[in-house]
């Protein structure tokens, strides 16, 4: 493999997302390279099909981004304590697979590799479904590796 220059590193909050960042931050400080951090607001997450589309829209949405921003400054501030250069983006899923997202921020950035948690928030419940790491794996276009848990 050539060597790094950016990674991707999407995170959820999850105890593994945060183990997948200190191993990005380690090897991106091993090859003087650059991280990319990826919040992906998954709706499926948070609509419990109870709320109007109104109360969703001012009151959910929002909440959304505030606790995705915060996560993203908080692991921005870790990557920087280590001297690693480190940028973020908050994206919405919206109709799209988490997996299709991770996919296009990954050739948005020219990315070398991806890496991240081998489960995250949501945990073993996703096991039926084929994990969302298996299938950012299967989509990728560079290199993933996987942390586990």
């Amino acid at each position: 493999m050539g060597s790094l220059h950016q990674l991707l590193v999407p995170v959820d909050g999850s105890q593994t997302s945060v183990k997948a960042l200190e191993a990005a931050i380690e090897l991106a400080r091993l090859n003087r390279a650059r991280l990319r951090l990826l919040y992906v607001i998954d709706e499926l997450d948070y609509v419990n099909g109870f709320e109007t589309a109104t109360a969703y829209a001012e009151q959910t949405l929002p909440f959304m981004h505030t606790d995705g921003e915060r996560l993203l400054a908080q692991m921005r501030s870790l990557a920087e304590a280590k001297g690693v250069a480190c940028d973020s983006v908050l994206l919405e899923a919206g109709a799209e697979r988490l997996c299709d997202v991770v996919a296009g921020q990954a050739r948005q950035v020219h990315a070398d590799m991806i890496v991240l948690g081998s489960h995250g928030r949501r945990g073993l419940d996703r096991v039926l479904m084929g994990s969302d790491a298996e299938q950012i794996v299967r989509r990728a276009p560079v290199p993933v590796l996987v942390i586990k848990g």
